[in-house]
């Protein structure tokens, strides 16, 4: 059994997040920026990767070509495959078109993805494996998608003459990712198999960097020991140097105690799927949960390499988002049950576990910065971590202020990065008796206990032997 080190990877959503990134951006192992974002905005995007990734701080970055946005996908409202790309579209002054930034993306990654946003009342413009036939359209569609990876960020320095002169100074990204695209269940097999195809012609290129592949698939994949089993036969064969794994809508914590039995073992065998499929494959080549948490990070033990997310989310992520959703609220993160939980519940425990001053609060819940920052003189100051403001005219809720969301967020990223250093100097029993003493500590409390199961299941898959 492989045990590597693992890694963090802050993926930026928004240049909002700025400020985040630049605070806590050394302690990472590298981040990710995603090409639909470097199209809205080009000029603040090469800045940032000339900022984090020049000479002076050298942090490793990649580029996600975010090609399967382009292909069909499942609606998750009506459950249904589209193929209209309707949810890379906006509502616009005229109609439903195209988002700017990728139809930006779309023209320069030339065909199919030009065509597949060339008219946006076209009802069948997704890309489909059908598309790919003929293997000229395999080499052209990796050629661009690599050369975007390789050249973009250098090429917007060189389109501004005031900085065109740093244009050399911009790094190669740490890998180059071959195009993708979502696995819709409907027609897993030639979307798998073109998936397959596309790692091959990438990594056939002779490239200056690493090729790395991303494996987007439905969950439900981990539940079916057929096609983990064809998975782990031809994903080496591609000779990809790294696989990052996405499964849609997989939640590594997802349990609560409701029907808690069958839910418990079907989070065991989708877990137990997902330590076995690494352990496999890190035999050939470095395995990245696209979208992980702190069980991803102990799979280190079994060989994953590394996890990414967003700032304060993204431990979990859907293919195609849910369109009409509000802004969430940024809970805080409980670093003993290693999810996000309300300010509220975890007050109410404070009595029984004998919190009265700052010090008890630091001592039996987080002494993180922003926590000693924040809860300083009374243990009631852990409310500004869920501080809600009034609601504006015509609403009946208030909503999260700024300050309470950004409180949230940095714990959370300092919380994750201490996750990785533990995990780092521990073994794996270590991790496990960690998580049973965790169990026991907070499943008696009322208002927390329904959030525990999660624990108990992950102690038994890491402590499994295969």
């Amino acid at each position: 059994m492989a045990i590597v080190d693992p890694s963090v990877i802050l993926r930026l959503g928004s240049h909002a997040e700025k400020e985040y990134f630049e605070k806590v951006i050394s302690f990472v192992d590298g981040y990710i920026v995603a090409a639909n974002l470097v199209e809205s905005t080009p000029t603040a995007s090469a800045s940032l990767v000339f900022r984090f990734s020049s000479r002076k701080r050298s942090i490793p970055y990649y580029l996600d070509p975010m090609t399967y946005a382009f292909g069909a996908y499942t609606d998750p409202q009506i459950r249904r495959v589209r193929s209209d790309l309707d949810w890379i579209k906006s509502d616009q002054k005229n109609g439903r078109y195209f988002k700017r930034s990728y139809k930006a993306l779309g023209e320069i990654l030339g065909k199919p993805f030009e065509d597949a946003i060339s008219d946006p009342k076209n009802k069948k413009a997704a890309i489909l494996p059908e598309d790919f036939s003929d293997d000229s359209v395999i080499h052209n569609v990796c050629e661009s998608v690599t050369n975007y990876q390789l050249t973009r960020v250098r090429s917007i320095f060189q389109e501004v003459p005031e900085v065109k002169h740093f244009a050399d100074s911009i790094p190669l990204p740490a890998s180059v990712f071959a195009p993708y695209f979502y696995v819709e269940p409907s027609g897993e097999r030639d979307w798998f198999d073109l998936n397959l195809r596309l790692m091959r012609a990438t990594t056939g290129m002779n490239l200056p960097i690493p090729v790395h592949g991303i494996l987007c698939m439905d969950e439900s994949v981990l539940l079916r020991d057929d096609f983990l089993g064809y998975i782990i036969n031809e994903l080496p064969k591609t000779k990809i140097t790294a696989v990052w794994l996405w499964f849609s809508k997989f939640n590594e914590d997802e349990l609560i105690r409701a029907d808690i039995d069958i839910v418990k073992t079907r989070s065991y065998t989708k877990l137990m799927a997902l330590r076995n499929l690494t352990e496999k494959l890190s035999r050939s080549m470095e395995v990245f949960n696209m979208h992980g948490g702190f069980f991803s990070l102990a799979l280190s033990k079994c060989g994953m390499k590394g996890i990414s997310h967003g700032v304060g989310y993204g431990g979990q992520k859907d293919v195609v988002p849910v369109i009409g959703q509000g802004i969430p609220v940024v809970r805080y993160y409980l670093p003993e049950l290693h999810r996000h939980l309300s300010v509220p519940d975890i007050e109410r425990c404070f009595n029984s576990l004998n919190i009265s001053e700052p010090k008890d609060f630091h001592e039996k819940i987080c002494n993180c910065a922003i926590c000693k920052g924040v809860v300083n003189t009374d243990v009631a100051q852990f409310r500004l971590f869920g501080e809600i403001q009034p609601p504006k005219p015509g609403k009946q809720r208030g909503t999260q202020t700024p300050a309470a969301a950004k409180r949230c967020r940095f714990h959370f990223l300092l919380s994750r990065i201490r996750e990785r250093d533990l995990v780092k100097e521990n073994t794996i029993s270590h991790i496990a008796r960690d998580l049973d003493e965790a169990n026991q500590k907070w499943n008696s409390q009322l208002s927390i206990q329904r959030y525990c199961p999660h624990l108990e299941v992950w102690k038994e898959v890491l402590g499994a032997e295969l």
